[in-house]
């Protein structure tokens, strides 16, 4: 998948002069013209300002779907124990002496 990140993009044309059948320049922007053209990987290497964002979508995988996560008591409850200051000896809230 090839972005443009508008917000760097200057408008030079670099990308458009190395990879015409990839990239054309509208109102001073780049856009996408055919993400499949050769030339492209060439183009993003020679953007002067890095706003075209090449990513490989096989190798991304979707977290959401992902079922190796198990469910716990999660991180950080119910198993501290304070700082062994307080009335409790480290079962309070480690408040620690008042002066």
């Amino acid at each position: 998948m090839v972005k443009i990140d508008v917000s760097k993009c200057i408008g030079c044309g670099i990308c458009q002069n190395i990879c015409p059948e990839g990239f054309e320049v509208i109102r001073r922007k780049a856009h996408v013209r055919n993400e499949k053209a050769d030339c492209i990987e060439e183009a993003a290497k020679a953007c002067p300002e890095r706003a075209i964002i090449l990513s490989n979508q096989d190798n991304q995988t979707d977290v959401s779907n992902n079922q190796n996560f198990s469910r716990g008591r999660g991180f950080g409850r119910d198993t501290g124990r304070g700082r062994g200051r307080g009335k409790g000896r480290g079962f309070g809230r480690g408040m620690g002496r008042r002066l």
